[in-house]
């Protein structure tokens, strides 16, 4: 017993770790894949690309596509309260309604009997589109009142026009609910829709709700945009002069006020006018040239009201006008 005794207590130490090896086996985990897997993903990339990027397909080709809730939610996301009826009119184009008709007589129907039974947004588009261009017109002479008439006609055409009007009206989700006979929708039917929608918030709501959904999704265009930019004047020292003359006041007179480098690459002139000892504006440029009409530029800037450091379009509602729940400041 005691030679058994001293054989454990030797062996002990090392016959420990295989008890514990044991007691609790290791498990390697290995990731591996068939054979078959990567020739197989080979020939299906290689298919993907023969065939071509994805085509485009309109959202109602799903099958979770429901139009009645997509109506009823983008009413609701806009907090609008557009009634079913005109609100369904207001997506519908022209071009869909004549497409339809064609491919009904094309299969031998009747043209009394190709009539699908939706009235376009023809009507409310009109509506929508006057009434949105002299509340435009009326809002820019109310913010920039030193503007002349050919300046609020240009900041008027920027904001009326198609390219601003297809991103205001793609951003309000207006894409998937069109029917039209062209997708994607062109930027002449995306702005179309959303003139009828104003139109239709001015038959069911009244003027001063289409005001506020104006004012929210269009004027608000303006913000971060400089107006001398949207609207280019061709001849700066003509019109200043023609300023001057029409509010009577003597012609503008140039002065270099410092230059730095003249015989450099990197020349600096600064030129500063003056109409009867009195500051115009100044601007800086590399020739006399390019600086006195860029002081001209900013003499006009200065007249007309247009100083960098003004906000372009201020929102701040007036006294007697509603708050809209969803008022966005830029889209």
């Amino acid at each position: 017993m005691e030679c058994l005794a001293r054989f454990m207590m030797r062996t002990a130490p090392s016959a420990l770790p295989l008890l514990r090896l044991q007691a609790s086996p290791r498990f390697i985990q290995v990731c591996g894949y068939k054979r078959s897997v990567p020739p197989m993903r080979k020939e299906m990339k290689a298919r993907r690309k023969r065939a071509g990027p994805e085509p485009l397909r309109h959202r109602s080709v799903r099958l979770e596509w429901n139009y009645d809730a997509e109506i009823y939610a983008f009413a609701r996301r806009l907090g609008e309260s557009w009634s079913d009826s005109t609100l369904r009119v207001a997506f519908v184009q022209a071009s869909y309604l004549e497409r339809e008709r064609q491919q009904r007589e094309e299969l031998g129907m009747q043209s009394e009997n190709a009539d699908i039974g939706l009235t376009p947004n023809t009507d409310l588009s009109a509506a929508g589109y006057g009434l949105c261009k002299s509340y435009v017109q009326k809002s820019i002479v109310e913010t920039f009142p030193k503007l002349p008439e050919d300046g609020v006609k240009a900041l008027q055409d920027y904001l009326l026009s198609h390219s601003v009007l297809s991103q205001v009206s793609s951003s309000i989700g207006t894409s998937d609910l069109i029917m039209c006979a062209d997708f994607p929708p062109e930027d002449s039917t995306l702005a179309n829709v959303l003139m009828a929608l104003i139109g239709g918030l001015l038959k069911d709501c009244g003027i001063e709700r289409a005001q506020l959904f104006i004012r929210d999704f269009i004027l608000t265009q303006l913000i971060g945009k400089d107006v001398c930019e949207l609207w280019e004047i061709d001849d700066p020292h003509d019109r200043l002069a023609a300023v001057l003359q029409n509010s009577g006041r003597a012609p503008a007179e140039a002065r270099l006020l410092w230059e730095s480098g003249r015989n450099t690459l990197e020349a600096t002139f600064c030129v500063g006018l003056y109409s009867d000892k009195q500051f115009l504006g100044c601007s800086a440029g590399e020739t006399l040239t390019v600086a006195t009409e860029m002081a001209a530029r900013d003499a006009l800037r200065r007249l007309f009201g247009l100083s960098l450091d003004r906000n372009a379009m201020p929102l701040a509602l007036r006294h007697g006008q509603g708050t809209q729940t969803n008022s966005v400041a830029a889209l």
